[in-house]
């Protein structure tokens, strides 16, 4: 597939001249391309945005593509996202990929105005919205289109609130739901049921573990990502190694996978909460 010559320059072009939409911030690594290899784009890199319009729902199919010349869609899908249950648009163009974030203006405009009275500094849906905005712009969002004086919102946002953090007691929540859900995959291996069992390891007790990493690291003062990205990049090798996991649809294969993911687990939360957590007896 070839990529259009320049995607950002034809969508922000189409986004100028489209009069519901106040605001386009180019975020992620292409807006990164100063700084250092781990964070910087390279030729396999998407392209993301936060684009806030009065009409979000013209972003709930692909028709309004057809008015970005020279350019081959492919695949479209708008799904729910954690920043206020607002649309993310995810496309496939020819030689490129495509994420946005759809923000309604009276959502975004409702928060600027609590955060002014001060809301924010409360815990609550006004402050989770801060946090997970400033999560994805804090390491960097350049805006292409501007007309509702958002860029200062942005800058107020990863200024005014810290990322959000897995506490001890939270710690012990995951690592005791790892345990559940250990317990429920032996059961499923001793069944012979293995693409559950697989299913399983794969989706629940590794996201379980690069949650744990990402928090131990971030103690650290060390470089992370959050949802294992570039984690071959800042991770150690024995960290690596402790985390992989590869199976097969076999008992022993998938028992063997269980327990180096079980040790894993008791390993990070000892480097998160000492003797804080232990892993239970599980004795029938």
């Amino acid at each position: 597939m070839k990529e259009p010559s320049d995607f950002g320059s034809i969508f922000s072009g189409w986004v100028a001249k489209e009069r519901s939409v106040s605001g386009l911030a180019l975020i992620g690594s292409r807006e990164r391309a100063q700084t250092d290899a781990i964070w910087r784009a390279d030729a396999d890199s998407d392209w993301d945005f936060h684009l806030i319009t009065s009409k979000p729902n013209l972003f709930l199919d692909a028709l309004w593509t057809k008015r970005l010349a020279g350019t081959d869609l492919r695949v479209y899908v708008a799904r729910m996202t954690r920043i206020g249950s607002v649309p993310k648009v995810n496309a496939v163009f020819a030689g490129t990929e495509v994420d946005i974030v759809v923000i309604p203006t009276p959502i975004i405009r409702r928060h600027r105005f609590l955060t002014r009275i001060g809301w924010h500094r409360r815990k609550g849906p006004v402050r989770q919205f801060l946090q997970d905005l400033a999560v994805v712009v804090r390491p960097g969002f350049r805006f292409l289109k501007d007309t509702g004086n958002w860029d200062a919102f942005y800058r107020f946002a990863v200024n005014a609130v810290t990322d959000a953090r897995v506490s001890n007691d939270a710690a012990k929540v995951i690592a005791d739901g790892f345990v559940c859900d250990y317990v429920w995959t032996v059961r499923k291996i001793a069944r012979g049921e293995y693409f559950a069992a697989q299913r399983m390891l794969h989706r629940e007790l590794m996201e379980a573990n690069f949650r744990l990493l990402h928090e131990l690291k971030l103690r650290r003062g060390e470089r992370t990502f959050p949802e294992a990205r570039r984690i071959e990049r800042v991770a150690q090798p024995e960290e690596l190694a402790r985390l992989s996991t590869a199976t097969s649809l076999e008992a022993a294969t998938l028992s063997g996978a269980l327990e180096k993911s079980a040790q894993a687990c008791r390993e990070l939360m000892r480097g998160l909460v000492g003797e804080g957590w232990a892993w239970p007896r599980l004795d029938r």
